[in-house]
This record gives structure tokens, C-alpha cells and sequence, in this order.
């Protein structure tokens, strides 16, 4: 259960990291109403999938779960902080961004029994 969890965590953040890093037209407004400069949005999409890779990994080495769930749960705070701070959004636009961060701290904590 918790593979398929990390996959689809994976999958939704690699989606993300690949429409910042083409900078596809709606992202790019979206950047521009939180005031972040596009190149930082170049950057947030590559760390996105460094960690998406990290997490898929994760499914046979549980270390890089715990590096890639930190990741996103720091990158997914930020996109909150984002939405609601910097662009005045609806809460509802923050639905994607929680659900994720749920997720990550889940998968992390299914797989601290690693650590012990």
C-alpha cells in the first residue's frame, strides 16, 4: 500500500517539476502572482524531480524515502506559504499542496521502522 503511495506522491510532484521547468504559460502566471522570479521556478521544478526520482527509489532503498518525503514537505509548506501569503489565494488553491505534504510526512513515518 504504501509503494503506491509513494508512487502516485512521485508521479504528482514529477508532473509539477516538469511544468516549471518547461515553464508552461499558466505556471508562469501563477509564478508571477507570488512575485518569485522565473528562474526560481526553473530551480523549485528541478528539485521537484530530483526528489520525485528520489522517492521512486525510495520503493528499494528506504533511505532516500526519508530524504525525499523532508524535500517535499519542505517545497509543499513553501507552496502553501506561497498561495496564501504572497498571492492572496483562496484556501482552496491549497488543496494539491496539503494533500501532498499529508502524504509525505504518511509515507515518512511508515518507513521510520528503517531508522529504529
Amino acid at each position: 500500500m504504501i509503494t503506491f503511495v509513494q508512487v502516485i506522491l512521485a508521479i504528482f510532484i514529477l508532473i509539477g517539476g516538469f511544468i516549471k521547468l518547461f515553464r508552461i504559460p499558466f505556471q508562469v502566471e501563477h509564478w508571477r502572482h507570488y512575485r518569485y522570479p522565473l528562474w526560481f521556478m526553473s530551480a523549485i521544478g528541478l528539485i521537484e524531480l530530483i526528489g520525485a526520482i528520489g522517492m521512486i527509489g525510495g520503493i528499494w532503498n528506504q533511505h532516500l524515502v526519508l530524504g525525499s518525503g523532508i524535500l517535499f514537505i519542505i517545497l509543499m509548506m513553501g507552496a502553501i506559504h506561497a498561495h496564501m501569503f504572497r498571492a492572496h489565494q483562496s484556501i482552496v488553491t491549497v488543496i494539491p499542496a496539503t494533500i501532498c505534504l499529508i502524504l509525505s510526512i504518511v509515507v515518512i513515518f511508515w518507513n521510520l521502522d528503517v531508522f529504529s
